[in-house]
Parts: structure tokens; C-alpha cells; sequence
């Protein structure tokens, strides 16, 4: 009997399912044992009865996959913080709480401040777990360090969840990372107990050295950031015109360490040891070699995940070219899949992870089909060829994808990847050359520096170049989640239908098209045919009534609301977007909204259902309910804190509902 016949594919998606549903479902742990138990007894009677005729038995397969299904749910469950006895949510929380804890990751700052995930020991004098983020100021005299064990005294707050409709939620993104609350500290008010010299304090430190060897080379800032993220996996220094070009263009995936570049360093590394193959074990040696190597990088680079899934995946495809299995790739791609996510359940929410198995099993699954374009035994054009046929399957893969969750579409990708693959492939690789030079010869590599300068330079210009033409991307695509799985429904008929090119086969690509449009004329009618009035949280005021597919918005300053304009309007699925100066009244489906600004003038004579305070107004908030008799009173965040708990005071006697916007988030009425 073997076992391993079952497409392991299918066996890591079901898995994969497993966790998604116990992140929604949210199982308890007898539960889930019950269900564990059920399964495994039902596969082990199945597995028992079937004997040789496993493949032919239908409900084994069935069985199978629930097996692994709950095993999915068993892992996610294990592996969530909250589930630990000693989670510090489990906790009372005081106004200032003692926190001991070890520095685990360091994070990109922003404008202000240090980022870092810190791992806790202590919570309020008593043992604890979980992780917090970390807000340090820049102006602290001491940066911290992995490893650095910390000691402060703060209040804990929540993660913010999204100021306003269909904008990006950092609080579920953090969540996805076991993260839930964090601290904003002030300057010098941490204090470091010690520093453990765990793994994570020796590789930031090798890895920071290897960064300030290129010191020699006096690289401009832009140069450097570029080098540190191709070669050492860190995109913190990468400025944000820089990022805004590379995704413009359609290849930001460049500048964060993936499978496209392990590939390069893989076969590099099996080009240069190519000779060990006429020695006595040399094909084992060349193994051993790049095993090594691959998680020294891996290592150096932080193990972030889009790096752990690449060497993994190439690790397994080093194994079947030893076995002389090369063909292994969906087995690699299976194994390499549910390893990391037996490890960590959470990696299937990393957007990483979804792009870079939609794009390597595209690429593979699109492979065997390069040939027939081939026009030429030119090395020099196939390999050009080549890179525009994987980039295009690439982008077939993926774009279900960047659809959902950037809602862009670049469409020069392929003129940009022609120059920038082989182009990138060169840096990395000269920068590995150059990067023991550094040490061990400055002159040759400050020599070579300037060809890696020259080519790095010339690429961020091509880029920039690229990402100039407006009409080289169309942005603000509205998609949704329904979408993106109907859409992935229609490639994969497709891909079926290229393997089996019968008449009889195009119509599950026809089913699939008219499965895809119902979905988006049926999201399209359900949006068209309702509103709503959202009072935003923004700094300063904004209104906005949705009425059917019109958007129609009220701000004095609309320069400072285009993003959050262009969110909503995307989200709704709107077909236009129409801009007024704000109005002490608005009207929204037959009910009056009564906006009171900086000026606190008003009419007694109107009867609003909802009174919106902006500006500070200075106003008897007594004397304007007892005039008006609003059924609700609405403070957005332009005003003062002290001003708004004066308000809620007030409403509370009087038995209003009150909503301040700061602190309970945007307002909708439907």
C-alpha cells in the first residue's frame, strides 16, 4: 500500500482549509480533540479495510482529507498565543503596566519612531506570553537589538482597528501575527536589563556587519537600501518613492527576497560546483554544499517567511534532482507548502506566501507549453523569451491576487521584467562576489562596486521611467473576495483545458466566465441598490453619502481626503465621486444631519435626527438638545479630547447616544 500515491497538493490544501476555518470558526480545544479522533479512527478503519485497493477507495480519500482538514484546525489552535494559559490578554490591566521582555524582531520605522515585536517574560510582576509592538522614539540614545531584554513601565492599548471603510486594517494584519495590543513609550524610558546572545542576536549582528562593509564603497543612500534588500533581505532603509516606483511598475516583488532570487543563488551555487559531480560523492558533497548555503542565507536574511518558503521549496527540488526525480516539483512544492505551515499555521494569511505559490505553481503548471514559442536555438532570444513567458504566467498566477489586494493592474510588467530579471540577477550576484572582497580585497571590490553602483542606478532609473507612464497601470479596481476565487475558478478550466484541448472542455472555461461575471453583476446590483451616510475619521471633517453607484462627499479641505475617497469609493463599488464644500445640513433619505462647526451657529427651528460637532464648536450642548431633540450626537476627531468627555458627560445625563469618532471609529447610517 502507498500511502503517498494521494496527491500530496490536494492533502496540504485541505490542511491549509483546516486553518482558515478554525481562524473563523474559532473551535474549542475539546472540540477539536473530538473531531481529531473522529477522523483518525474513521482514516485508520478505512486505511485497514481498503488494503491494496487504496487508490480506487473513494471515502479513504474523503477520509484523508478531513484527517487533514482537522489537523489544520489542531494546528492553528496550538499554535495561537491567545490559547496559552499565561497570554498576558489573561492578565488584569492597570493604567501603567510593568512589562519585562526580550527584543525578537526589529521592524521598518516610520517618520517618528522604532518598531520592534517584543516577546514577553513578566507581565505586571507575574509570568507571561505573547507579543507586543513596540513604539520607540528616534530620539532615544539607545537603539535596541534582538536579544536585548527589556524592562518599562506603560499603558497597553489595543492595535487600532481601520479608521475607515475598506481602508487596510493593521489590527487584523497584526492579529494574523499572534499581535494584538502595543506600547508607545517616550525618549530613554526603556531600560535593558541584559543582552541574550540567542541565534536572532548573533545573525542581526553578522548581518549588520556584512551591511556596514559596503561602507568602503561610499554608495549613495538609495544604492545602499537597494543592496541591503536584495542581499541581506532588508527593505527597512528602501525609501517610499523607491517602493511606489517598483510596484507602479509591477515589480516590487525585486526588491523582497523570494523564489526568484534563491533560484538565482541556487543555480549559481550548482553552476560553480558543478566539477564536484567527477569525484568520488561529489554529487553528495554538491548537496551537503547547497543545503548549507541556502539556510546560511536564509539565516542571514532573518528566516522572514517569503525567504523560508523559497529555500524550503528549493531544498526539496535539490533532493529530487539528487533522487533523479526532477519532475518532483508539485510534490516540492506540497511538502515545502505544509511544512511551513505545520510550523507556522499562520503563514497562509501572509499575502507573501499566496503570491509566491500562485506564482511558482503558474509557472510550473504553464512550463511545458514555453517550447511551442520558441522560433529560434538562439540561447541569447530563448532566454529572453523565457523571461517573458515565466513573468507572463507569473502574472496570470497571481493577478486573482493584486487584484483583491492592491487592486492595481501594471500593465508594462513585461517590458519592466525584461530589463530588470536579468538585470537584478547580475546585482545579486556581483554583490555576493563583492560582499568577502569587502574583506579580504577592498581595492577589487571597491573596483567592482562601481559596476554593481552603475547597474543598480540604471535599474532604479529604468524603473522610475516605467512607473512615469500614468496609463502604464490602472489603479482603484474594485474586487472582492468572491471575485478573486471565481476569477481562479476561470484559469484553472484553462490550464485544465491546455492539457486536454478538446471542443468538449471549453465549456468549463465558458462556465467559469459566466460564474465570474454573475459574481460581478451581482455584487455591482447589490451595491448599486443601497446607501449609506459615513461621517469619516479623519482630522478634519468629511462626509459621505453613498446613494446607490454616486458618491458624494462634504469637506472644506478635499485635498486631504483622496485616499480615503478613492478607498471608499473602490470598496462600494461606486461609479462616480462628487466633492461639496461642507453644509451646516445635509439630507440623506428623508432625514436631516445638522453639522455644527468652529462658528457654533445654528437653527432652533430644525429637527435634526443627527447632530455632528466639528471644530471645537463653542456651544451649550444642554440647551441645543433641549432645542433641537436630536436622536444622536456625533463628535469627529477635529475636536479637543477634553471637549469630547465634556460632551459625552453631558449626553449621558441627558440620555443621548453619543459616538465620538476617535475613540469608536467612522459612523455609518444606513
Amino acid at each position: 500500500m502507498k500511502v503517498f500515491k494521494f496527491p500530496l497538493l490536494t492533502i496540504t490544501i485541505s490542511f491549509a482549509i483546516g486553518i482558515i476555518a478554525e481562524y473563523n470558526l474559532q473551535w474549542s480545544l475539546s472540540t477539536l480533540i473530538v473531531s481529531l479522533f473522529l477522523c483518525l479512527g474513521i482514516f485508520c478503519f478505512l486505511f485497514w479495510k481498503s488494503k491494496k485497493a487504496l487508490l480506487q477507495n473513494t471515502l479513504f480519500g474523503i477520509a484523508t482529507y478531513l484527517l487533514a482538514f482537522t489537523l489544520g484546525m489542531m494546528s492553528f489552535y496550538i499554535h495561537s498565543d491567545l490559547n496559552s494559559k499565561n497570554h498576558y490578554s489573561k492578565k488584569s490591566f492597570e493604567e501603567t503596566n510593568s512589562i519585562r521582555a526580550i527584543v525578537s524582531t526589529t521592524l521598518k520605522p516610520n517618520e517618528k519612531y522604532n518598531k520592534y515585536f517584543i516577546t514577553l517574560s513578566h507581565f505586571n510582576d507575574s509570568i507571561a506570553s505573547g507579543q507586543l509592538l513596540l513604539y520607540v522614539p528616534k530620539t532615544n540614545n539607545e537603539t535596541l537589538h534582538c536579544g536585548d531584554e527589556i524592562w518599562l513601565n506603560n499603558a497597553v492599548y489595543p492595535v487600532p482597528k481601520a479608521f475607515n471603510p475598506y481602508q487596510f486594517d493593521y489590527s487584523k494584519y497584526l492579529e494574523k501575527q499572534n499581535v494584538f495590543h502595543q506600547i508607545y513609550t517616550n525618549e530613554n524610558q526603556i531600560k535593558i536589563i541584559q543582552t541574550h546572545k540567542t541565534i536572532d542576536f548573533y545573525i542581526e549582528t553578522l548581518r549588520n556587519n556584512l551591511s556596514k562593509s559596503f561602507d568602503i564603497h561610499h554608495f549613495k543612500p538609495k544604492t545602499k537600501a537597494i543592496i541591503d534588500a536584495l542581499i541581506l533581505g532588508q527593505r527597512l532603509e528602501l525609501d517610499k518613492e523607491t517602493i511606489a516606483d517598483y510596484s507602479n511598475a509591477g515589480v516590487i516583488h525585486i526588491l523582497a527576497i523570494s523564489g526568484l532570487h534563491i533560484s538565482i543563488i541556487y543555480f549559481f551555487i550548482v553552476f560553480l560546483l558543478k566539477p564536484l559531480k567527477r569525484v568520488k560523492f561529489g554529487a553528495e558533497i554538491q548537496l551537503l554544499i547547497v543545503l548549507g548555503i541556502l539556510w546560511l542565507f536564509a539565516l542571514l536574511t532573518g528566516l522572514p517567511a517569503s525567504v523560508t518558503r523559497a529555500v524550503t521549496l528549493f531544498i526539496f527540488i535539490s533532493i529530487g534532482n539528487y533522487f533523479n526525480q526532477p519532475k518532483a516539483i508539485y510534490n516540492a512544492l506540497a511538502i515545502s507548502a505544509f511544512l511551513i505551515l505545520l510550523v507556522k499555521p499562520n503563514a497562509i494569511f501572509d499575502i507573501g506566501f499566496q503570491l509566491s505559490y500562485a506564482a511558482v505553481l503558474s509557472i510550473v503548471l504553464f512550463q511545458p507549453f514555453y517550447k511551442k514559442f520558441y522560433f529560434t536555438d538562439n540561447k541569447i532570444v530563448v532566454y529572453f523569451i523565457d523571461t517573458i513567458l515565466v513573468s507572463l504566467a507569473a502574472q496570470i498566477g497571481v493577478l486573482p491576487l493584486s487584484l483583491y489586494y492592491f487592486n492595481q493592474l501594471p500593465l508594462l510588467f513585461l517590458l519592466a521584467n525584461l530589463v530588470i530579471i536579468p538585470l537584478s540577477s547580475l546585482v545579486l550576484i556581483a554583490g555576493i562576489v563583492i560582499l568577502p572582497l569587502n574583506y579580504i580585497l577592498p581595492s577589487v571590490a571597491v573596483f567592482l562596486g562601481k559596476i554593481l553602483e552603475f547597474s543598480i542606478q540604471f535599474m532604479n532609473n529604468y524603473i522610475h521611467w516605467i512607473a512615469q507612464f500614468k496609463s502604464g497601470i490602472i489603479t482603484n479596481i474594485s474586487f472582492s473576495g468572491w471575485l478573486t476565487f471565481s476569477l481562479y475558478l476561470v484559469i484553472i478550466t484553462f490550464v485544465y483545458w491546455l492539457y486536454h484541448i478538446k471542443d468538449k472542455n471549453i465549456k468549463y472555461i465558458l462556465g467559469t466566465l459566466l460564474l465570474f461575471q454573475l459574481s460581478y453583476i451581482s455584487i455591482k446590483l447589490s451595491e448599486n441598490n443601497s446607501s449609506e451616510l459615513v461621517i469619516f475619521n479623519e482630522k478634519t471633517t468629511l462626509i459621505g453619502i453613498k446613494n446607490k453607484n454616486n458618491v458624494i462627499a462634504f469637506s472644506d479641505i478635499p485635498e486631504n481626503h483622496n485616499a480615503t475617497l478613492h478607498h471608499y469609493t473602490r470598496g462600494t463599488f461606486s461609479d462616480s465621486l462628487r466633492i461639496f464644500p461642507l453644509q451646516n445640513t445635509i439630507s440623506f433619505q428623508n432625514k436631516r444631519i445638522l453639522v455644527i462647526d468652529s462658528l457654533g451657529i445654528y437653527k432652533t427651528s430644525i429637527r435634526p435626527e443627527i447632530i455632528v460637532l466639528t471644530q471645537n464648536p463653542k456651544i451649550n450642548l444642554t440647551r441645543l438638545i433641549q432645542e433641537t431633540k436630536p436622536k444622536l450626537i456625533v463628535a469627529d476627531k477635529s475636536n479637543y479630547k477634553n471637549t469630547i468627555k465634556a460632551w459625552e458627560a453631558t449626553c449621558r445625563k441627558e440620555k443621548i447616544p453619543f459616538h465620538a469618532i476617535a475613540e469608536k471609529g467612522f459612523y455609518r447610517l444606513k
